[in-house]
């Protein structure tokens, strides 16, 4: 008798095991669609070594970055896990190295948060390593003509950033500068957080709610009017400040903003820099 095997069966195995999907089908297939007795047969297979950690918190990993040899793209890639211990196995660094490289020649694996081979090899290492791991993010970088792009990793491998800059001058010879300042930013990023680009980024039902809570706050007691309005301009600057990246004082020159910076770059080189975008991971924040 031919049982059904359906793809909410699967998932479920999946979510209670940790064990991949071909796996789980397997298994489901060999115990007649019994959940429990395939969750049975994946541990005798060694295949559901996760499934007594599931639920536990994932705050340690890596995050690493791959370059082409021409520069022109960039993968990122993060791997959490629960301890600093297992974070700092070369094994794990070495999967994340392995995956950011795959990422810059495999279209198909350009998320492999999504990609069934990149989880398939964490979750053999999570098994070996006898924690709870996942690929919580990863992306890629094409710089377009007129772009350049840099990164940056922190030393302890848990902080990592990549941004784009266009120009519109000769971007050839203008490459070293871009690439510094490229570079600038991205460490920018790592040390300071910003979580949008400008502050027309920012949502404005965010900027809203920034200004109830002020308002709520003790030091918008007894203030009316124009008093207040000009209080809560003052708590808005502060909160792009703090929240985006070209509103942000520069970590290198703590009198310019990071906007001004950039605009001395294009001075300079005597053409437009712009801030396509960058992306920031962190362990441990979104």
């Amino acid at each position: 008798m031919t049982v059904t095997i359906t793809s909410e069966q699967v998932m479920s195995l999946r979510n209670q095991t940790g064990a991949g999907v071909m796996d789980c089908k397997n298994a489901l297939k060999e115990s007649a669609g019994d959940l429990g007795k395939a969750v049975e047969f994946l541990r005798k297979k060694g295949l559901a070594g996760l499934a007594k950690r599931a639920g536990r918190l994932m705050k340690e990993g890596v995050v690493t970055v791959k370059v082409s040899p021409d520069f022109k793209t960039l993968a990122m890639v993060e791997i959490n896990c629960e301890t600093d211990f297992v974070a700092k196995n070369p094994e794990v660094r070495a999967l994340a190295e392995e995956l950011s490289g795959l990422m810059l020649s495999d279209v198909a694996m350009a998320n492999p948060a999504e990609n069934e081979k990149a989880r398939e090899k964490l979750q053999a290492l999570a098994i070996k390593c006898g924690e709870n791991m996942a690929i919580r993010r990863g992306l890629v970088y094409r710089a377009a003509a007129g772009t350049m792009a840099n990164f940056y990793v922190h030393s302890d491998s848990k902080k990592a950033a990549i941004v784009e800059l266009s120009f519109d001058g000769d971007v050839n010879s203008a490459k070293d500068d871009l690439m510094a300042l490229a570079k600038e930013l991205a460490m920018q990023s790592v040390a300071m957080s910003p979580k949008w680009l400008r502050k027309e980024d920012v949502p404005a039902e965010l900027v809203e709610k920034e200004k109830e809570i002020y308002k709520a706050g003790p030091a918008a007691a007894g203030k009316t009017g124009i008093a207040l309005e000009k209080m809560l301009e003052g708590r808005v600057k502060k909160f792009y400040q703090e929240s985006c990246l070209l509103e942000q004082m520069s970590i290198r020159e703590p009198k310019l903003s990071v906007a001004q910076v950039v605009k001395n770059h294009s001075d300079k080189l005597k053409g437009n820099i712009q801030v396509k975008k960058f992306d920031c991971y962190i362990i441990g924040m979104e």
